[in-house]
């Protein structure tokens, strides 16, 4: 890549981009930290904010901007790196906001749904090429063992059930501002997680009735293009506009 074309977060922290710039640069970011020497390592590990940012915050928030992003409405985003209580703000335009079909302005907050043992099992990865996965890791003083699990039957969907549950109590218990989204990186605790078993998992959450007091929940599992959900929150929306 030439020297000239290389970006970092600066590039996009605090900027207002369109949507598919913003995805774009997000996308572009990922490749040039990849080629780079330890750049794979850098991105598993992710032990400064700017791995840990692009990989927890940046790319699900792209996701879920091209879900959106569509003809009839068209996304300006601004993501913030600060300590304010979201992680960015979508500008929409367009007839659906025009008719009411979409929201104007929204927040968005960012949570990854995933296993304790997450990290270790990506040290694993780096370390030795691979682990059992979250469920057969424990921790011997410093030592990190992986032994083989296996799973009976409904437990992947089961445990991914779970993992999302306690994501969003562990949000609703925050203040956000009205009309805030948030987006949940959904980490299965196995390394392959079926189509059935993603529709299982999200089924368990809906009979669940969670408290969601956001105007979204957009569940994905960035593994899987086609493992994605959205949960309508509990407070009330305005009402749309006669045609």
């Amino acid at each position: 890549m030439p020297k000239d074309s290389r970006i970092d977060l600066a590039a996009i922290d605090d900027h207002l981009l369109d949507g598919l710039d913003f995805c774009r640069k997000v996308y572009d970011l990922f490749d040039q930290i990849r080629r780079e020497p330890e750049g794979k390592s850098r991105l598993r590990l992710r032990k400064s904010k700017t791995y840990k940012r692009l990989v927890e915050e940046l790319l699900p928030l792209a996701r879920y901007i091209q879900a959106r992003y569509q003809a009839g409405r068209r996304i300006k985003v601004r993501w913030l790196s600060g300590s304010q209580p979201y992680d960015a703000v979508l500008w929409s335009s367009g007839p659906l906001v025009e008719h009411g079909d979409a929201p104007r302005r929204v927040f968005v907050e960012i949570i990854r749904s995933v296993h304790r043992n997450d990290s270790d099992s990506r040290r694993l990865l780096d370390q030795r090429g691979g682990s059992f996965g979250v469920r057969g890791i424990h921790r011997d003083g410093k030592d990190i063992i992986s032994k083989p699990y296996v799973f009976s039957g409904g437990e992947n969907a089961k445990d991914l059930a779970e993992l999302i549950l306690a994501s969003l109590k562990l949000k609703a218990n925050k203040t956000y501002p009205p009309s805030t989204v948030l987006v949940v990186d959904c980490v299965p605790t196995s390394s392959l997680l079926f189509e059935d078993e993603w529709k299982d998992a999200i089924e368990q959450v809906k009979l669940a009735k969670p408290s969601i007091p956001f105007r979204e929940v957009f569940l994905l599992d960035m593994q899987m293009a086609t493992h994605t959900a959205t949960f309508h929150g509990d407070r009330q929306q305005p009402a749309r506009r006669k045609r």
